[in-house]
């Protein structure tokens, strides 16, 4: 079984779609929300060494460190030996790169139109969605890749590929992380 957490409007096939949210009216972040099963990734709702890849995309950054440190214990306890999980998010460096040097995404474009006006797309992966007023929306701790991978080692995780040329999101700004159980 392969899980997509986190999902949002964000619907693949050939997984077990989870969030925990529904769309709210307002939400300007996502275009709705579709899942298999909606759950709280803090405890999933399966076996021990079940799960063969878990994806998780833009996610992470909405909980806590601690948080994180948790859920990734979660990921360890329900992924089968030798089972990936896949993580894009944020990546800080890059991030602060983006917004202190106004660089350009795959897209050609630098700045987004926000509620809040326009905003540099690295300045806004600091702090997610404030506009919307919604909590689960906003970004509470932002990544670097040392650090990431350091904690992923701590919870035992060995570390296949490291890179910022993502599939779901802006490349070169956000981080692509495979590790393996």
């Amino acid at each position: 079984m392969k899980l997509h957490l986190g999902c949002g409007s964000d619907y693949l096939d050939g997984y077990t779609n989870i969030d925990k949210f529904d769309y709210e009216k307002g939400d300007t972040s996502r275009r709705g929300s579709k899942y298999d099963v909606k759950a709280d990734i803090f405890k999933l709702p399966l076996e021990n060494n079940s799960i063969e890849l878990i994806l998780i995309v833009h996610t992470l950054e909405h909980f806590y460190r601690w948080d994180t440190i948790d859920i990734l214990k979660e990921f360890y306890r329900v992924l089968q030996l030798g089972g990936k999980l896949v993580v894009e998010m944020p990546d800080l460096d890059r991030c602060i790169e983006w917004y202190v040097n106004a660089k350009y995404d795959r897209h050609g474009g630098k700045i987004l139109n926000t509620p809040l006006g326009k905003l540099n797309k690295g300045f806004i992966q600091l702090y997610g969605n404030q506009w919307s007023r919604l909590e689960y929306e906003t970004h509470k701790y932002v990544w670097t890749k040392p650090e990431f991978i350091g904690v992923l080692q701590e919870a035992d995780f060995s570390i296949e590929e490291v890179t910022n040329k993502t599939e779901f999101h802006m490349v070169n700004r956000d981080m692509r992380v495979i590790a393996v159980k």
